[in-house]
């Protein structure tokens, strides 16, 4: 009886230790505007079909952080069914005080039905953004001192489509 107390008392403290996670916190970092150029369609690959959309211009416009997307940016993503899109990004991000900030993102555009259908006929402009899911998961590379803290920063982007041709993310930061 006392080890099966002890094993109780044990496990009780395990438990309540790994209850007291920290709570997940966000900040808005800047928000990411992107047009397109028309695709390059790869076609049909292994997984799924490669479509490569070089970037035409970005601006990226925040409360720290404001500059633009020099040119050689693009997202080489996968249709992966008639529903999911997996992104693939890849920019550099030129400060409006001359650093540069490499950035590249994963993530997923998803819509079933109708909604699916629009996104595929370059229609999700018409679309509000609760009708999709659009996350981004972007990583920072800078050996700027200034911005140095986005090396390690976790971060999540939501994003909308407001045109044809363009994107808009708005990225946080996880605390």
């Amino acid at each position: 009886m006392k080890k099966v107390c002890c094993l109780i008392l044990f496990l009780s403290t395990c438990f309540s230790i790994r209850m007291q996670a920290q709570e997940l916190k966000s900040a808005f970092l800047f928000d990411l505007e992107l047009s397109l150029n028309p695709p390059q369609v790869i076609g049909p690959v292994l997984t799924g079909t490669r479509l490569i959309f070089p970037f035409k211009s970005g601006a990226i416009k925040g409360d720290n952080i404001n500059g633009k997307i020099i040119d050689c940016g693009g997202e080489w993503g996968l249709k992966v069914d008639s529903n999911t899109f997996k992104m693939d990004v890849r920019a550099t991000i030129q400060t409006d005080d001359g650093a540069l900030i490499y950035i590249t993102y994963t993530g997923y555009s998803y819509a079933s039905g109708k909604n699916a259908a629009l996104m595929q006929e370059g229609k999700a402009h018409e679309l509000s953004p609760n009708d999709y899911y659009f996350r981004s998961v972007p990583v920072f590379e800078t050996s700027a001192p200034k911005y140095a803290w986005l090396n390690h920063t976790v971060a999540v982007g939501v994003g909308r489509f407001p045109a044809p041709g363009k994107l808009i993310y708005r990225i946080y930061t996880i605390k």
